[in-house]
């Protein structure tokens, strides 16, 4: 597995509902240094998110046109789009996001993590 495959397939398991629910594996997956500005504009880390995202597991996220490039050594960025609707909804959000990844004692963990809300675009199958 290439670093973009690991680094891409790591990020899209923070959208699975057993990781979320896991702080065990939150960690293993987020920096203690963690921050993130969310789609609402609200700001928070690591111990915020272990709080909420074990409680926040009633949706599903679609994700596409992802991009990842390498900003220096042990650094990494991804940027992609993504769809997210409640269970039971019709509707959702678009945004579109980037993470900032950092090589820390031999694995990748998330460091930054931004989402924006954006227009509705083309889903794709």
């Amino acid at each position: 597995m290439s670093l973009q495959e690991e680094i891409i397939s790591k990020e899209k398991s923070l959208l699975n509902t057993s990781v979320r629910r896991s702080r065990t594996k939150l960690r293993e997956l987020i920096s203690g240094d963690f921050r993130e500005i969310g789609a609402s504009g609200a700001c928070f880390g690591l111990a915020e998110l272990l709080e909420q995202l074990p409680q926040d597991a009633d949706w599903s996220a679609q994700t596409q046109d992802w991009e990842f490039r390498i900003l220096g050594d042990g650094v990494a960025q991804t940027v992609h789009r993504a769809f997210i609707k409640k269970a039971g909804s019709d509707t959702g959000t678009f945004s579109y996001r980037t993470s900032i990844w950092r090589l820390e004692n031999g694995s990748w963990k998330m460091v930054y993590h931004q989402g924006t809300k954006v227009a509705p675009f083309e889903l794709q199958p």
